[in-house]
Formats: C-alpha cells, sequence, structure tokens
C-alpha cells in the first residue's frame, strides 16, 4: 500500500501543476493574481487545520481535567470509604457486640424469671399440699384430742367411782360419797333431778334416808368447799346449795334442822344474811369460796330454786 500511494502522490501533484500552467495560459494577463489567489487558499486551509488541531487538543485537554478531577475525587472517596471501612467495624463491632451482650443477658433475665416463676407456681402447690396436710393433720389432731379428753372422763369417772367404792364399802347409799365419818349427796351430779326451792329439796333428803347438811365445825366446812361441785350461772346466788339452816321460828336466830342454834358468824358471806332484797330470805345456802369461809348467804325458802346437799350417817 506504500508504493501505491507514493505513485499516487506524484500524479496528483503533476495534474495540480498542468491546470496551473493550463489556467496560466488561459489567463495570461492575469497570472500573478491567480497565484496570489492560490497562495491564500493554502494558506486558509492551512488555517482551518490548525484551528481543528486547537479544538481537539483543548478538547483532549478539558477531557483530561475532567478525568483528573474525576480521580481526585474518587480518590478522596475511596480514602474516606477506606477510614470508615477502617473505623466503621470496630464501631459496629461494638454496637453488634453490645446488642448481643445485652440480648443474651435479657434472655438469661427473661429464662431466670421464667424459672422463678415456675419455681413460685411449684412453691404454692407445695404450699397448698402442705396446707392441706396441716389440716388434716389439725383435724386427727382434733379427733384424737377428743378421744383423749373422753378417755381421760371415763378414767376420771372410773377413778371416782373406784374410790366411792373403796371408801363406802357399801356404807353409802348409790350416788353419795363418804367424806370423814358421813354420807353426802350432791344434787348436782344427778341430772334428772332439777333445782328445788327449801322444802323440796329438805323433802328429798328425808326419802333417801337423811337430811339437809349440818356443819359441825371448821373441818366440816372446808371439806364441804373443798368437794363442792362448782356451777356457772351469771349471777352468783343462783350458784348455791341448800343447807340445813334457817331462822323461821326467830327472826335472826339460825338453827340447824337436828335443832342446834348456829351462834358462829365468821360463815357468812360479807353483807349476809340479807334481810330486805330480791335475794333475802330465811333459809341458807353454801356457796364456794376461795378461803373456805364466808360461804353462807340466805334466800328465800319457798321462791328460790337452788341444788342442795344432803346428809347422813354411814350404815
Amino acid at each position: 500500500m506504500d508504493t501505491t500511494q507514493s505513485q499516487s502522490e506524484p500524479e496528483d501533484e503533476m495534474s495540480s501543476q498542468q491546470e496551473i500552467s493550463q489556467d496560466f495560459n488561459t489567463h495570461g494577463h492575469s497570472g500573478s493574481h491567480h497565484k496570489t489567489s492560490g497562495q491564500g487558499l493554502f494558506t486558509e486551509k492551512r488555517w482551518s487545520t490548525f484551528s481543528q488541531h486547537r479544538v481537539v487538543i483543548l478538547s483532549l485537554g478539558l477531557l483530561n481535567a475532567v478525568l483528573l478531577l474525576t480521580a481526585a475525587v474518587i480518590g478522596i472517596y475511596c480514602a474516606k470509604a477506606q477510614n470508615d471501612f477502617l473505623q466503621g467495624p470496630n464501631s459496629v463491632a461494638t454496637s453488634l457486640i453490645l446488642e448481643k451482650n445485652y440480648l443474651r443477658n435479657h434472655s438469661g433475665i427473661n429464662k431466670a424469671k421464667l424459672e422463678a416463676q415456675t419455681a413460685l407456681v411449684k412453691e404454692r402447690a407445695n404450699h397448698i399440699q402442705l396446707k392441706m396436710q396441716v389440716k388434716q393433720q389439725k383435724a386427727l389432731t382434733d379427733s384424737f384430742q377428743g378421744q383423749i379428753e373422753t378417755l381421760q372422763a371415763q378414767r376420771a369417772n372410773l377413778q371416782t367411782n373406784k374410790t366411792t367404792l373403796e371408801e363406802n364399802c357399801g356404807r353409802c347409799r348409790p350416788g353419795w360419797i363418804v367424806l370423814k365419818s358421813s354420807c353426802y349427796y350432791f344434787s348436782s351430779r344427778d341430772v334428772s333431778n332439777s333445782k328445788k326451792n327449801w322444802l323440796d329439796s329438805r323433802a328429798d333428803c328425808i326419802k333417801q334416808g337423811g337430811d339437809l347438811l349440818v356443819i359441825n365445825n371448821l373441818e366440816e366446812q372446808q371439806f364441804m368447799n373443798d368437794n363442792l361441785p362448782k356451777l356457772s350461772f351469771s349471777i352468783w346466788w343462783q350458784n348455791g346449795y341448800w343447807i340445813g339452816l334457817t331462822d323461821v321460828v326467830m327472826q335472826g336466830t339460825w338453827v340447824w334442822v337436828n335443832n342446834k342454834t348456829e351462834v358462829e358468824t365468821m360463815y357468812w358471806r360479807t353483807g349476809q344474811p340479807n334481810p330486805t332484797g330480791s335475794q333475802s330470805g330465811n333459809c341458807a345456802a353454801f356457796y364456794y369460796y376461795a378461803d373456805n369461809v364466808k360461804t353462807w348467804y340466805n334466800g328465800n325458802c319457798h321462791d328460790h330454786q337452788f341444788n342442795w346437799i344432803c346428809e347422813m350417817e354411814p350404815s
């Protein structure tokens, strides 16, 4: 291709010279003008080509500037990205580690909470079961206690009967007890008997072969106070027992049913015998007192209903 191009270039130059010569021959007198005009065209063509090269060079320069600016921006961005990459992972990792620890701790707390709730439910169930067991045990204990009390009462009753039989040895009637040298009967021990007034109480004692109690000395007074069954009526004087002492024949003179006059006054309660009021009367009654004396008081022979004490000689 180089040989062909070199051959065509002289041919072009020869064609151009021939055209110029012909033009000179045709227009001989204006040859100088045409020569000057050809040089101008050549100069304009070279200037146009130079301008095009300048545009290309400027374009390439601008392109290089843009490329440099772009490279700088990319470099800055890459440096920043690298810096962020170098610093960021630690921050992100720290955040992730903290979050992981928080979640782990929170998960542990939740697990501990669930375990505590489960343990609490279990303990409550155990507590309820223990309460039921305690309740059942208490019921059994109460039942055993009731049985023990019943057995103790039976034992005491048997012991009393045994003592009564041993002491009586057939000397007193059934239901009577021996105290020293006499047999005594307390009506409160017999649930079939209700309270009576003084006259009916004495009639019951006589029917059984005895009479109302006669207290002969301090020793017998103390025996009566120690062995008197205790009653629990709200009004104190309703808890007494009729004894065989009255002042019916002569007001103020107290005489026993065996016709012996009582001259001792230390056995009367303070303020007794009472001559007036709802508790006053002509018949004497016996009421328990802690120091064994001051146990007597008076009551209405007909209207007041008390228990009574009978006495008889042993057989």
